[in-house]
């Protein structure tokens, strides 16, 4: 899927770029953002991780490039599955680089997010964000998300047994 959007005029009325699904070449610039946004990764865990994902009618990453065709942002979503729920799309990620911020790149990577769980018959589409993250979530209250429970996550480390 390639969508070619300009930003909102209210946002910046001279930020252009490219949203494409991402492929081989942008592992690189992906594996830099991951670790902007706080989780270091190497270009082959990128491609490992993205290899998992290869089922396309379940997961999604998408890249904004700019017009030298350098990844600017990437957005990852998935449809998560339950007994108790209808399926719904979930992000699995959004950064922006730090020097393109607040351009409205991040607005139209979830505009590609979004088409894309509408066009797998999802009603929604969900984000976590954490909690130390208040600029993320005036982003997402912008773009018409809405806060929905607070919740404490679990984890237990099953290598470690």
């Amino acid at each position: 899927m390639t969508v070619n959007m300009k930003a909102e005029q209210s946002i910046s009325p001279t930020c252009t770029c490219s949203i494409r699904t991402a492929c081989s070449d942008h592992y690189e610039r992906i594996a830099v953002l991951a670790t902007q946004l706080g989780y270091p990764s190497t270009v082959d865990e990128i491609q490992r991780r993205v290899s998992e994902m290869a089922d396309s009618d379940l997961y999604v990453v998408f890249v904004a490039e700019n017009l030298q065709h350098k990844v600017i942002g990437w957005i990852g979503a998935y449809i998560f599955s339950s007994v108790a729920m209808d399926k719904y799309a979930e992000i699995s990620g959004l950064v922006v680089d730090q020097e393109g911020r607040c351009q409205g790149i991040g607005a139209q990577l979830l505009l590609a997010a979004e088409e894309w769980a509408r066009t797998a018959g999802c009603l929604r589409l969900s984000v976590r964000s954490n909690v130390v993250r208040e600029r993320a979530h005036q982003f997402y209250l912008r773009q018409g998300y809405g806060p929905t429970k607070t919740q404490k996550t679990f984890v237990k480390r099953l290598d470690q047994v």
